[in-house]
């Protein structure tokens, strides 16, 4: 296997993001009749019927400049003789990675009664994270000066799940109304692939890998059987077969207060999704090997273009499922978290137009170690019933951030949509950002009744 089959398949994991359900504009526009996901203690004046949400949350902590740089007419990548290993490792971080959130909203109905407003709605949602540290970067760059890197913590994870939830908020006086939403999760499938030991050494003639690795897979799938050789056979890895139980089952808590304490004046804070999932692990392997393999050469972009990588991959896949050999474990379960979100804003419309409105709004996601919190100025214009924007921009853990939003009624039907993303630009006629971006998608179509 070649040295640079391995070291492009990690940039380009690491640099080409795959893609909460927070939405921080939820408190600025009148009319959103789903904001009691941004705070379950929002309520809505009429009954509505959700026809679908469609919410996509992505956040990654280095982009495509901290790997690919302009030389001469053309992109090579960092590890081109003609990229120095400081310009090439200094933007790198000790853990970079890529994690986001997917969030469908299947349907939901929320109507009030007398103090009270009540909400039903069914979701599915998936979570995905990768990362690789930073020394196997600095293996590929500096190998040939250092004799031992240790690259452990190189991982990829997968979640799917179903999720039922049920909200409750009550207006306890003019002033504070308080919510709560309680969620049953039924797992889907799961993955969860780690390196726990990844060290690489150089000898004269070649390098050397020698690798422990782990996997972990829901019994969503058919149960993997070893082979002849007494080893797991991934690539028979197939969606048939599929067991009828779920694969995990958890429950998540959100909690939510908003306070008015002045005429125009509006304090909002809540916690979602404090919980887990316990995942049963139908499938589950462990390995120890060593894969030995010799040089590289530069790499372009124009390489890669032409179809290169193809076969670079194509020998990674074999040679990493070949060279691995995952010995079957046994069955397990584990309790996992699901990432929870904070969230915290204050409105004040103006007196002299209420239909305007000036504000902040704070967020912070928990998410194992890789959080991400921002703070943003917001501006929100109501002018009729029928129409609403908001807009905003400040900073984040990524860097500076803005967002825009509107949501817009024909008869009974009410449509949002927002975009929240990064500055910083992307690569021309793609979505794959050039430096460490945090980005929020949202569509969603609601119905009156």
């Amino acid at each position: 296997m070649q040295k640079k089959a391995i070291i492009v398949a990690v940039l380009l994991a690491a640099a080409f993001p795959a893609v909460a359900q927070t939405f921080q504009q939820a408190l600025f526009l009148d009319g959103y009749r789903l904001a009691y996901r941004y705070n379950p203690a929002l309520q809505n004046e009429d009954s509505f019927l959700s026809v679908g949400q469609f919410v996509n949350q992505k956040y990654n902590n280095v982009g495509m400049a901290n790997f690919f740089f302009p030389r001469e007419g053309e992109v090579v990548t960092g590890l081109h003789s003609s990229v120095s290993a400081d310009e090439f490792l200094t933007g790198l971080k000790k853990d970079n990675y890529t994690k986001g959130n997917i969030n469908v909203n299947l349907a939901s109905y929320g109507w009030r009664s007398g103090a009270a407003y009540h909400t039903v709605e069914a979701n599915v949602r998936s979570q995905y994270s990768i990362g690789a540290p930073k020394s196997i970067f600095e293996f590929a760059k500096l190998g040939n000066t250092e004799s031992t890197y240790d690259a452990g913590g190189i991982g990829i994870g997968e979640n799917l799940y179903f999720e039922l939830a049920y909200g409750y908020s009550y207006k306890l006086s003019d002033i504070v109304s308080v919510g709560a939403r309680a969620k049953l999760l039924l797992g889907l499938e799961a993955l969860n692939y780690r390196m726990s030991s990844l060290r690489m050494s150089l000898t004269e003639d070649q390098y050397k890998i020698n690798m422990s690795a782990e996997l972990d897979l829901t019994n969503g799938w058919r149960q993997i059987n070893a082979g002849e050789n007494g080893y797991l056979n991934l690539l028979a890895i197939s969606a048939r077969d599929r067991h009828r139980l779920p694969s995990g089952i958890g429950m998540a808590l959100d909690f939510g207060v908003v306070v008015r304490p002045l005429e125009g004046l509006t304090l909002a804070a809540s916690i979602l999704d404090l919980g887990g999932m316990r995942w049963y692990y139908g499938n589950a392997g462990t390995s120890w090997n060593t894969i030995s393999f010799s040089g590289f050469d530069d790499l372009s972009v124009a390489d890669i273009q032409n179809g290169g990588i193809k076969k670079q991959l194509d020998e990674l896949k074999t040679d990493l499922i070949d060279g691995l050999k995952l010995s079957p474990a046994a069955k397990k379960s584990a309790w996992e978290k699901v990432p929870f979100n904070v969230n915290l804003a204050v409105k004040y419309e103006l007196p002299f137009y209420r239909q305007l409105a000036i504000g902040v709004t704070a967020n912070h996601i928990g998410a194992q170690g890789r959080s991400y919190s921002e703070v943003r100025g917001v501006v929100g214009w109501n002018p009729v019933g029928w129409f609403g924007i908001a807009a905003g921009a400040g900073t984040g853990k990524l860097g500076p951030v803005w967002n825009i939003a509107a949501n817009v009624a024909v008869s009974n039907f009410r449509l949002t949509l927002g975009l929240n993303d990064g500055f910083g630009g992307k690569k021309p006629y793609t979505s794959n950002p050039l430096w460490a971006n945090y980005k929020v998608v949202t569509v969603g179509l609601t119905y009156d009744l």
